[in-house]
């Protein structure tokens, strides 16, 4: 059985998930760098008006994230 994962733009308003990985390697040093790093927990806080970007709480840190950011974030369903 194959193990399917979701990303940001997945998350509900007030949803939450664990991060557990990075889909691209480019932007995980991007984004390790900002304090996304596996095992943090995301919560979705809103989405722009035109879906094109995400603002999130990492583990109470609050950040805004571009569309191609917040799905290159594995979550833990």
């Amino acid at each position: 059985m194959q193990r399917r994962y979701r990303t940001i733009p997945d998350l509900k308003i007030n949803e939450s998930a664990k991060a557990i990985a990075f889909d691209d390697s480019a932007l995980a040093c991007k984004l390790t760098s900002m304090g996304l790093l596996p095992g943090t927990r995301i919560e979705m806080i809103r989405k722009s008006p035109f879906g094109n970007a995400y603002y999130v709480k990492a583990d109470g840190v609050r950040l805004a994230l571009r569309e191609e950011e917040a799905a290159s974030i594995l979550l833990e369903m």
